[in-house]
C-alpha cells in the first residue's frame, strides 16, 4: 500500500512539473520575446523659444511611425511611454535596440534625436523655426538646381 500511495504521489508530481513546464512554455511563446521595459525620456520641453503649453501634443516617432504619444500636463515638461516593439507583428509599434526616435509636434520636429532606451532618462528637448528654417533652405536649393 505505501509504494502504491508514493507511486500516485510520482505521477501526481510528474504531471504538474510537466503542466508548469508546458505553462510557462506557452506563455513564454506567446510573449515571443524577453520582457523588456518602456524608453521612458522626459525633461524640459522648449516650443519656439517658450516653455511648452499645457495641452501640446507631443509625438514619439520611429522611421516616419507613431510609436507613442503624449499632452504637455505641466508647462515647459514632457514625459512619454515608449513600448517596446512587438516582433510578432510586421507593424513597428514600438521601441527596439539601435532604433532612433525623434520627437514630433505636428509637422515640427525637435532638434534633439536619441537612441531608445529602457527605463527613464532625462532628455530636454526643443522645437523651433530653426529646423523650419534649414529645410525651406534646403527645399530651395533643390528647386535652385532644377531651374
Amino acid at each position: 500500500m505505501g509504494s502504491q500511495r508514493s507511486a500516485l504521489l510520482y505521477k501526481k508530481s510528474l504531471i504538474c512539473g510537466i503542466t508548469a513546464v508546458l505553462v510557462v512554455g506557452l506563455v513564454t511563446g506567446l510573449r515571443g520575446r524577453p520582457m523588456i521595459g518602456d524608453c521612458r525620456p522626459h525633461g524640459q520641453f522648449t516650443y519656439f523659444d517658450a516653455p511648452a503649453p499645457v495641452g501640446t501634443r507631443l509625438e514619439a516617432k520611429i522611421g516616419g511611425q507613431i510609436v507613442a504619444d503624449t499632452v504637455v500636463t505641466t508647462a515647459g515638461q514632457y514625459a512619454i511611454s515608449i513600448p517596446p516593439d512587438n516582433e510578432q507583428t510586421t507593424i513597428k509599434d514600438g521601441w527596439a535596440t539601435d532604433d532612433v526616435i525623434t520627437l514630433w509636434v505636428g509637422t515640427h520636429e525637435a532638434q534633439q534625436k536619441f537612441l531608445a532606451f529602457e527605463g527613464s532618462r532625462p532628455i530636454d528637448i526643443v522645437v523651433s523655426s530653426m529646423a523650419l528654417d534649414v529645410r525651406r533652405s534646403t527645399w530651395g536649393k533643390i528647386k535652385a538646381l532644377f531651374r
